[in-house]
């Protein structure tokens, strides 16, 4: 197996983590919304979290990244800790994975013949992911602050 192939194959296995982060996202976002069932929230906001990170390693590992990345800005939690701020951290994650992912299976597609507009596009998909990790990382915050305090 050639280098070149698996590069490609990290790319398109990022493409892949987007993806399922940002589902995890939606479903964290609709309890939330709903304002119960913070336990399921909080599975699906883990689990959004680890796909978000393992999208990163493999945009890293197919050497998609730059010293050139912007930094992570971080999120703002509006005006309060609640269930209307969770959600909405969690739907832009959602929709910040979105774009990533798109930018990933662009980067595949254009992998054997553009090696330049490869790289640009997951260079954007890789800072993508790291403001949905910083919004990922919010809507933890904002869920600590409403999770029961005699929750196990």
């Amino acid at each position: 197996m050639s280098t070149k192939h698996n590069k490609k194959e990290h790319l398109e296995a990022a493409a892949s983590h987007h993806e399922q982060a940002s589902r995890f996202h939606r479903g964290a976002s609709r309890h939330f919304e709903a304002g119960k069932d913070y336990a399921h929230a909080a599975h699906q906001a883990m689990m959004a979290h680890g796909h978000t990170l393992h999208a990163i390693d493999q945009a890293h590992d197919a050497g998609a990244h730059s010293a050139n990345a912007p930094p992570v800005a971080s999120a703002s939690t509006g005006s309060g800790a609640d269930n209307a701020n969770a959600a909405k951290q969690h739907a832009m994650a959602a929709d910040l994975h979105d774009q990533a992912a798109q930018h990933m299976r662009h980067a595949v597609k254009l992998f054997d013949q553009d090696r330049s507009a490869v790289a640009h596009d997951a260079q954007l998909a890789l800072a993508l992911a790291l403001r949905a990790l910083s919004h990922g990382n919010e809507a933890a915050k904002l869920f600590i602050k409403l999770a029961p305090a005699d929750a196990p």
